[in-house]
C-alpha cells in the first residue's frame, strides 16, 4: 500500500493566481523537494478541499491538471497518487533559496482595534489571586463540558450582566468563540452558513470547510427575507419546517451591529427567529461585546427569543481579559444543545481545568465584575474626547467602538500614518464579505485611557486632512452619541 504522507499547502486568497494554480504549484514544489516520492498517496480532493478551506472543484481541477502533466494518476478505489513512474528530472532538489532578511515590524504601542480586551489580566491583583486559589484546590476528574464550578460561574455572570436565566447544564465551556463556533458545525453538520454583511469579521475568519453566504443588513439587522432566500435559493424550503437536521445555520450579532453599533429591535428579533425555524435554520448568537454597555437597559439576548432551542448563544471572555486567557462558553438548549454536548464529550475538556478553576475563582469573587465596571468608566471618560472630534469627516459614535468613514486612500494612509506611532485600528472595509461597500477606520475607544485616544485621533484627523478623500454617504443615519 502506497504511503500517504502529511501534505502542507499554503494558499494565499489575496493573490492574483488562481486557487488551483498555487495548488498545483504546491505540489510541484513538494516533488521536486522530496517530501513526495513516486507512489505517494495524496489526500481525496474532499479532505484537501476541507483542509485549505477551499471548494472541492478546485482540489479536483488541481488533480486533472497534474494528472495531464504526469505527475499523478489517477485510478478508481485507489484515489490520487504520485505517478510511481514519475522521471528522475521532475524530482531533481532545488537548490536552497538564500534567506531574506525580515522586514523590521514597529511594536504595537497601542492596539484600539475593535473586539480586544484592553490591558492583560496578569496586571489585575484579583486575577493573580484566583490563579493562586486555584492552585491550593484539589483537583478532580477533568468534566469534558467544563468544570462544574466554572459552568455555575458562567451561569450566574449570564443572569447578573445579561439577564438571561440559564442552567449551568446548558452551559458548555470553549476555548473562546472560534473553538465553540467550530464545535457547533461539527456537532450539528451544518456546512452553509449565513453572515451579515456588512458584520463583524471574527468569527466569521473562522469559517472553514464551510460555505458562508453573505446575506444583507439594514438598519434593522439581518434581513429575515435575505436569510431565508440564502438559505433555500428561489424560496423553495421556505415554509417547511425541518423536523432532523439544520441546512444551514446563520452567524449573528444581534446586540451590537457591526460596525456602527446598532441593536436589533425586538420586531425584527421575533421575525429572524420565526423565519429560521421555518427555514430550518440554527442561528449563531455571537454576543462579543454586550459588557461594553453602559448606560440603559441591558439588551436581551437573541437566545431569550426563541426558548426552544432554535439559538446557540456564544460568548467569550477575551474581549473583557484578551485572547491570553483563552476561554470562553457556549449555551444551547434542544436538539442542538444534545448534539453539541455530546460531541464535546466526544472531544474532552476544551481548556486546562487549572485555568477554568482559576477564571471561575475570579468570576465568583466578583473579579470580572470590576473589571467590566473599570471597563464601563473608560468607555465614559472616553466620550468626551469623541465629542472634540465631532466635526471629523465620517465620524459615527456610537456604543463602544467610533467608526470614521473615507475614501480607500484616506484610509490607507491613515493607517499608514498610525502605524508609523505604533497605532493600529481596525479597518471598515474588513466587515464586508466580498468586496468593501465602505473604507475608514474603526476605534476601540474604550481600550485606551482618554489622552491616549485623544494622540490616536489627532493623527488620524491629521492624516485625513493630508489628501484623503470625501468618505462615502454613510450607509444609515448616524444614530448620534453613545446611549448604551
Amino acid at each position: 500500500m502506497s504511503r500517504a504522507p502529511e501534505l502542507h499547502l499554503e494558499i494565499d486568497r489575496t493573490s492574483d493566481v488562481a486557487l488551483p494554480v498555487q495548488i498545483i504549484r504546491g505540489i510541484r514544489a513538494a516533488v521536486a523537494g522530496g517530501r513526495l516520492t513516486p507512489g505517494d498517496r495524496l489526500p481525496s480532493a474532499r479532505a484537501l478541499a476541507a483542509s485549505l478551506g477551499t471548494a472541492r472543484g478546485t482540489v479536483d481541477s488541481a488533480y486533472a491538471q497534474l494528472a495531464t502533466e504526469g505527475y499523478v494518476v489517477q485510478r478508481p478505489r485507489s484515489g490520487t497518487v504520485i505517478d510511481p513512474d514519475l522521471p528522475a528530472t521532475a524530482l531533481a532538489r532545488p537548490p536552497a533559496p538564500v534567506p531574506r532578511p525580515r522586514a523590521r515590524r514597529r511594536p504595537i504601542r497601542l492596539d484600539l482595534r475593535p473586539g480586544g480586551g484592553g490591558d492583560s489580566p496578569s496586571t489585575d491583583p484579583q486575577f493573580r489571586a484566583a490563579w493562586r486559589r486555584a492552585l491550593d484546590l484539589p483537583p478532580g476528574p477533568p468534566d469534558p463540558l467544563g468544570e462544574h464550578r466554572l459552568r455555575e460561574a458562567i451561569a450566574e455572570h449570564l443572569r447578573t450582566m445579561r439577564g438571561m436565566v440559564v442552567d449551568a447544564a446548558e452551559v458548555v465551556v470553549t476555548a473562546g468563540s472560534r473553538d465553540g463556533l467550530a464545535l457547533v458545525l461539527a456537532a450539528t453538520g451544518v456546512t452553509r452558513v449565513a453572515v451579515e454583511d456588512p458584520g463583524f469579521p471574527g468569527l466569521r475568519r473562522a469559517l472553514r470547510g464551510v460555505e458562508a453566504v453573505p446575506v444583507p443588513v439594514d438598519e434593522l439587522g439581518l434581513s429575515p427575507h435575505g436569510l431565508a432566500r440564502a438559505v433555500h435559493p428561489g424560496d423553495a424550503g421556505v415554509g417547511r419546517a425541518i423536523a432532523e437536521d439544520w441546512p444551514a445555520a446563520a452567524l449573528v450579532t444581534p446586540n451590537h451591529q457591526f460596525p456602527y453599533g446598532t441593536a436589533m429591535p425586538v420586531g425584527r428579533r421575533v421575525e429572524l427567529c420565526g423565519t429560521a425555524a421555518d427555514a430550518g435554520v440554527l442561528l449563531l448568537e455571537d454576543d462579543y461585546d454586550s459588557e461594553a454597555r453602559y448606560l440603559g437597559p441591558a439588551v436581551p439576548p437573541l437566545f431569550d427569543s426563541a426558548p426552544g432551542g432554535g439559538v446557540v448563544h456564544l460568548g467569550t471572555f477575551s474581549t473583557v481579559l484578551t485572547s491570553a486567557v483563552g476561554t470562553g462558553y457556549l449555551v444551547a438548549r434542544g436538539r442542538a444543545g444534545d448534539r453539541i454536548r455530546a460531541a464535546r464529550e466526544n472531544l474532552g475538556p476544551a481548556v486546562s481545568p487549572l485555568l477554568q478553576t482559576a477564571v471561575a475563582e475570579y468570576l465568583t469573587s466578583g473579579g470580572l465584575r470590576r473589571r467590566i465596571t473599570r471597563g464601563r468608566a473608560r468607555l465614559r471618560a472616553a466620550e468626551p474626547v469623541a465629542a472634540e472630534y465631532a466635526g471629523l469627516p465620517g465620524l459615527v459614535r456610537r456604543g463602544r467602538d467610533l467608526v470614521i468613514e473615507t475614501d480607500e486612500s484616506g484610509a490607507r494612509n491613515a493607517h499608514r500614518r498610525l502605524a508609523a506611532h505604533g497605532i493600529v485600528v481596525g479597518d471598515l472595509a474588513s466587515g464586508w464579505s466580498g468586496e468593501a461597500g465602505r473604507h475608514g477606520l474603526v476605534v476601540a475607544r474604550s481600550a485606551a485611557a482618554p489622552e491616549r485616544l485623544r494622540e490616536a485621533l489627532a493623527l488620524i484627523a491629521e492624516s485625513l486632512g493630508e489628501g484623503a478623500g470625501t468618505p462615502g454617504r454613510v450607509r444609515w443615519a448616524d444614530p448620534g452619541p453613545v446611549t448604551g
